[in-house]
């Protein structure tokens, strides 16, 4: 039966009911049977809530969902083929951390203020449909960018690490951080107190984190 790959942890990392760990020495992928030909929207769902209860316990190299093998050893030959000295780094760099997205809202009047304030020449009228469109373009531009540095200057000061996430084209900054469990209840209230509007998403798998070679992203996002 082919089988559904989650991430990779420790040999000796606990399992829930209806996981096991295929091994080898100490390095080991947490798999489970995968009952339809091809994995489905449900199966989706399933996979992020399992990498979530695994770091819950222990790190986890979250693998992209959809991986999958036809049997343990092509679970050998494959997804620990990676070099086990590298593998065993990052499992011991993400021990107690985990991974939350953030949102941030920018009020449009204060940022196209601000922007005013650097370079009035924004302000200035422009005649012409093409010279229009490229105003605006422009300004678009600046925008995402001053934007972008306000929220790292927010947010580097609450996290271990953070990376920007790919925008959907609705002028939000989105951004993965890197924080320890034991630092979640202090993210949020830190979030909370921002001075823009934000919300968070997580406690997720370190997805974004990971410095082994990237895996393709699934039409999950994951």
């Amino acid at each position: 039966m082919t089988l559904l790959l989650y991430g990779i942890v420790h040999a000796d990392h606990p399992l829930p009911a209806g996981l096991r760990a295929v091994a080898r020495d100490d390095l080991a992928v947490v798999v489970s049977d995968l009952g339809s030909a091809e994995p489905t929207a449900e199966d989706a769902r399933s996979h992020l809530d399992v990498l979530c209860g695994l770091i819950t316990t222990g790190p986890v190299l979250p693998l992209r969902f959809a991986s999958t093998a036809a049997d343990d050893d092509s679970v050998r030959d494959n997804a620990l083929s990676t070099d086990p000295v590298a593998v065993r780094l990052e499992l011991d760099r993400l021990t107690g951390m985990a991974e939350v997205h953030v949102q941030l809202t920018f009020d449009d009047t204060m940022v196209l203020g601000a922007l005013l304030d650097e370079d009035p020449a924004l302000a200035r009228a422009v005649t012409g449909l093409d010279a229009t469109v490229e105003r605006g373009r422009h300004i678009a531009g600046r925008v995402d960018a001053w934007t972008a540095r306000q929220a790292e200057t927010l947010l580097r000061p609450i996290a271990d690490d953070l990376v920007r996430l790919a925008d959907r084209d609705n002028g939000q900054q989105r951004w993965a951080l890197l924080v320890r469990h034991d630092e979640l209840d202090r993210l949020g209230d830190a979030i909370g107190a921002l001075p823009v509007t934000a919300t968070a998403i997580g406690p997720l798998p370190p997805y974004n984190f990971v410095s082994l070679p990237a895996k393709p992203v699934s039409r999950w996002g994951f």
